[in-house]
């Protein structure tokens, strides 16, 4: 059950940037993407991989710690906890990438961080008997 909320979950995570909500699609004055827009590739690439995760039939605490540490990175890249060139987001917060997209990220990465935790206290009660 655990897993297929976790397959569930990651999708949405690896849809909001393009599909679900997507994040600004304007250019700078350079003709380059902003910063939103590699954000939105880092979050979908990290729903893919939690999905990728998820797939496993058997799921153990290194397959939960890697989905939480995925998860994380798409809240604390963009938001630039962890500053990394060219991820970020737009300064105004009428843009859609602050607006809709990443109110949306921070709900799913709360919920699968709380999935992994799940999982981790699963399977150490599961050895302890």
């Amino acid at each position: 059950m655990l897993r297929k909320i976790f397959l569930a979950v990651s999708l949405v995570l690896a849809l909001t940037p393009f599909v679900l909500f997507p994040v600004c699609d304007t250019l700078t004055p350079e003709g380059a993407h902003m910063g939103c827009w590699y954000s939105g590739i880092l979050i979908t690439v990290m729903g893919a991989l939690i999905f990728i995760l998820s797939l496993q039939k058997k799921q153990n605490s290194i397959t939960f710690l890697l989905s939480m540490c995925a998860a994380l990175s798409c809240w604390l890249i963009p938001n630039r906890i962890i500053h990394l060139q060219p991820f970020g987001l737009c300064a105004n917060e009428l843009h859609a990438c602050r607006a809709s997209t990443m109110p949306t990220v921070g709900i799913t990465v709360v919920v699968l961080v709380a999935l992994g935790v799940t999982g981790l206290v699963i399977n150490f009660v599961r050895k302890d008997n």
